[in-house]
């Protein structure tokens, strides 16, 4: 195989997340929530999921409610 034909595979294959989707991805998939309103939480408009979602999340993190959202 060529050079520019690796090259041309290698640019077929899929490109990894970064590190801020794939935590996207995690908490969405924790939480069985959508990746949108993940962002939202994450988001500067004030929304925040509800309490048994932050409870899921302060398990999963090995925190409390309090030091995730704070209030």
């Amino acid at each position: 195989m060529t050079l520019k034909e690796l090259y041309a595979k290698a640019k077929e294959q899929p490109k990894p997340d970064t590190p801020a989707v794939a935590f996207v991805k995690e908490i969405a998939e924790v939480t069985k929530k959508s990746e949108m309103a993940v962002r939202r939480w994450l988001g500067d408009g004030g929304v925040t999921p509800d309490a048994l979602t932050k409870e899921v999340l302060a398990r999963h993190f090995g925190t409390t409610v309090h030091e995730l959202f704070p209030e």
